[in-house]
């Protein structure tokens, strides 16, 4: 089964591990995870505080990206997924 799959700043950074673990379990589950091409800051960490409408266009732009795929979307950060 195809995922289109967000893995944000922490994820493709700090969150390394993080990543490669929720790679490895998926390909165990048979998700197989299609990246959003060109994704984007969510905005969780510093967009929020700096500008409301940054904020909300950040995330909304990989949303849309995402409904484009016409694919369920995973997002495993926690922040990524609040925003």
């Amino acid at each position: 089964m195809k995922v289109a799959y967000y893995p944000g700043c922490s994820l493709d950074g700090t969150a390394i591990e993080f990543n490669k673990s929720l790679k490895s379990v998926a390909g165990v589950l048979g998700l197989e995870l299609q990246e959003l091409s060109d994704w984007t800051c969510c905005g969780s960490s510093s967009a929020h505080i700096t500008d409301d409408k940054l904020a909300v266009s950040l995330a909304g732009r990989n949303l849309l990206i995402a409904d484009k795929m016409g694919m369920d979307l995973l997002v495993a950060c926690a922040s990524c997924f609040q925003r």
